[in-house]
């Protein structure tokens, strides 16, 4: 009978460990209020500082996102599609990891790469990744979703803001 309780103990400590990853299963959240994309003035992964006029009048998918996380990774070109096919920005906002960990792993990403030193991890309370914030062209989170999304999803999303 030990076996049981030994698939059990399996079992929990696989799901602890995915936790302490800071992965995520997926669920909704309540979006940030204010203007997020203003928040966005980070320095690029190439160290540029990122303007966020650019964002203005157009719709943004803004995924928080860490070089180790599995979840993150398969979403990343999810996001690229879903922005490219529906007009809007990708941007993907690196809150833990190497910067060339991020370059190696993200070299397909079409959009732009911020990181961040803390400073909106702190501000948007970011503990578990994939975070995922769907923006208004004014600037402000219509959306936001905590672990991996679909590309059917992150559309569906950003035609809703349009």
């Amino acid at each position: 009978m030990p076996r049981p309780l030994a698939a059990v103990s399996l079992a929990l400590a696989l799901l602890a460990v995915a936790a302490a990853a800071g992965c995520k299963p997926s669920t909704e959240q309540t979006p940030p209020a204010g203007n997020v994309a203003d928040a966005l003035r980070l320095p690029t992964l190439d160290g540029l500082p990122y303007d966020p006029a650019a964002l203005a009048g157009k719709p943004a998918i803004v995924m928080f996102w860490r070089t180790g996380c599995k979840y993150c990774l398969n979403e990343l070109p999810s996001v690229a599609k879903a922005a490219a096919a529906h007009d809007a920005a990708a941007i993907a906002v690196m809150i833990n990891g190497s910067q060339g960990a991020a370059r190696r792993l993200a070299q397909d990403f079409r959009g732009t790469i911020l990181v961040d030193d803390g400073t909106l991890r702190e501000r948007y309370d970011v503990r578990k990744v994939p975070y995922t914030l769907i923006l208004r062209p004014d600037g402000t989170a219509a959306r936001a979703f905590l672990g991996e999304q679909s590309e059917a999803t992150l559309a569906a999303a950003v035609r809703a803001v349009k």
